[in-house]
């Protein structure tokens, strides 16, 4: 099933004494990036996390954002006397050894995290690392069914413009047909006109307009074509999110179109051709947002 690679999830979870809320956010990228921000008692834990988005998500930019509350008044955050007293000491020796007469400042304190005692514990392991699992698995979820929706959505858009160039190929291809065999019938008067009553051999004038003839047939390209557009429309159809081999066989169907554009020799045809190759620039735009 095609996915879009922008999407957006939320998860919540409790687990014991600790609540946490994740939230996941992905945009259009050529692999998988994955940026993590955690409280830092989880900080260890960051390469679980990318591996949880590596298992269920492919391709896309994704940052990850969690947060985590104690819920017992236990975890409130306190100052912590003895070691305040501690760090002044330590402080003031420095200053006395650098010999500094300013004075100490609330801002000296704030750079050791000491001074405070309480909070969540600094271990990564338990309630704590449960309920951001669970977090981010809900996150996960949400973020795949938004991914999901946006690439049904853009599998719609796709198959009305690959029918449109269906059609379009149908156009050419009549006016294809047509316009050969007026020009078979330009050159043979040309080539009289050239000979001007002196005789030749009849089956080598036909065997040269018939070669000139066939540098302006487009069947072979309007064939392939349509053979891209059939199997375009077989993997959007496909279980996976094929967004890589799409974006691939565009390239394929730019390589058909370059082809017939060079072979035109009416201007109807060309009108065609610069069509179907603007609406391969909105297909391609479409699928990079496909995982």
């Amino acid at each position: 099933m095609l996915q879009s690679m922008t999407g957006y999830g939320k998860g919540e979870a409790v687990a014991g004494e600790y609540s946490a809320s994740a939230e996941i956010r992905s945009v259009n990228s050529r692999y998988l990036e994955v940026n993590v921000k955690l409280p830092q008692s989880l900080s260890i834990r960051e390469m679980d996390v990318r591996e949880m988005v590596r298992q269920q998500i492919y391709r896309g930019k994704l940052s990850v954002s969690v947060s985590l509350s104690g819920l017992q008044e236990e975890d409130a955050v306190n100052v912590d006397p003895e070691s305040v007293k501690r760090i002044i000491g330590l402080l003031k020796a420095l200053r006395k050894y650098a010999r500094i007469s300013a004075p100490i400042k609330l801002e000296h304190l704030l750079i050791f995290k000491d001074v405070f005692k309480g909070g969540m514990s600094e271990s990564a392991s338990g309630d704590d690392w449960e309920s951001v699992k669970s977090a981010i698995g809900s996150a996960l979820e949400q973020l795949k069914e938004a991914r999901r929706t946006e690439g049904q959505s853009l599998k719609s858009d796709l198959s009305e413009r690959i029918n449109a160039l269906d059609s379009k190929l149908e156009r050419i291809e009549g006016l294809s047909r047509t316009h050969v065999e007026d020009e078979k019938s330009k050159l043979r008067r040309k080539v009289e006109e050239v000979l001007n009553g002196r005789e030749i051999e009849p089956t080598r004038i036909e065997l040269e307009i018939v070669l000139l003839a066939d540098k302006l047939d487009i069947t072979e390209e309007v064939v392939r074509f349509r053979t891209h557009n059939k199997f375009f429309k077989e993997l959007l159809d496909g279980e996976d999110s094929n967004g890589r081999r799409l974006n691939f066989l565009l390239q394929e169907m730019n390589r058909e179109a370059n082809t017939m554009g060079s072979k035109s020799f009416d201007a109807e045809m060309s009108h065609l051709v610069v069509e179907i190759k603007e609406e391969l620039e909105k297909i391609r735009e479409q699928v990079q947002n496909l995982e």
